[in-house]
């Protein structure tokens, strides 16, 4: 058996939407917390606040993205070394925990078939019950992927060249706009992209907006640093991949 779901809207393949950066590692300069945001040029501005991002514990996150024919999104709960996420891809509708390193997922027979793509002839068999995933199965790096903060923050660096903006109202808060872009390959479409970052201490990212000629998806982050408690489903099968 084998599984292969898309966990993140800002990474879809190109049998969905083929919206995808492209980014470089994470580099963190050595930054004071403090530093006024005045005086920080966009890509360390960007870099301070993913890196306050990864040490603020938890964050609520909420993803929606669109193409056409295509609609995704995602309300999660995202800390240190666990997390949760409630998916809806193309009216599928599915779960992940985290928790323990231990991947619990739950989906009807649309997610079970397209979105964790479990390679099953029957996807009634596994649909709307839990599924548990260890740490030592080869999927569970692929399942994890996103649902901690480390991971999930992993790909919002924008690559490349980036300028800031001026200080703008977002949603009553005022934010930062770091603006970039990446080019356009063989298989994927040019990207905008546009980080709002806090202008208060510590700086933190707001949203993230990507967009194409066709494509848009809106990341957005409140509740820093408020603990979500997550228990283990109480019923669960184990899944395990084979070769």
């Amino acid at each position: 058996m084998s599984f292969a779901p898309r966990n993140r809207a800002r990474s879809w393949g190109s049998d969905a939407v083929v919206l995808s950066l492209v980014l470089s590692p994470l580099v963190i300069p050595c930054l004071s917390a403090t530093a006024g945001a005045s005086t920080l040029s966009a890509s360390s501005l960007m870099s301070l606040a993913l890196k306050n991002a990864v040490k603020a514990g938890w964050v609520h996150e909420v993803e929606h993205a669109s193409a056409p024919g295509h609609s995704f999104s995602m309300d999660n709960d995202i800390g240190t070394s666990a997390g949760r996420q409630i998916i809806d891809s193309n009216g599928a509708h599915a779960e992940v925990i985290v928790l323990h390193k231990v991947a619990y997922i739950y989906g009807d027979k649309k997610a079970v078939a397209d979105y964790f793509q479990l390679s099953t002839t029957d996807p009634a068999k596994y649909a709307n019950k839990w599924l548990s995933i260890s740490s030592t199965t080869t999927g569970y790096a692929t399942i994890s992927d996103a649902v901690t903060l480390t991971s999930d923050f992993a790909d919002v660096t924008i690559p490349g060249k980036v300028t800031r903006g001026p200080a703008v109202m977002l949603d009553g808060r005022k934010v930062i706009s770091i603006h970039g872009a990446v080019a356009a390959t063989s298989t994927t479409a040019a990207i905008k992209a546009t980080l709002y970052v806090t202008t208060s201490t510590p700086r933190l990212p707001v949203e993230l907006h990507l967009t194409t000629k066709t494509e848009t998806v809106t990341t957005s982050w409140t509740r820093w640093g408020h603990t979500v408690k997550l228990k283990a489903p109480p019923k669960v099968t184990p899944l395990t991949q084979q070769p």
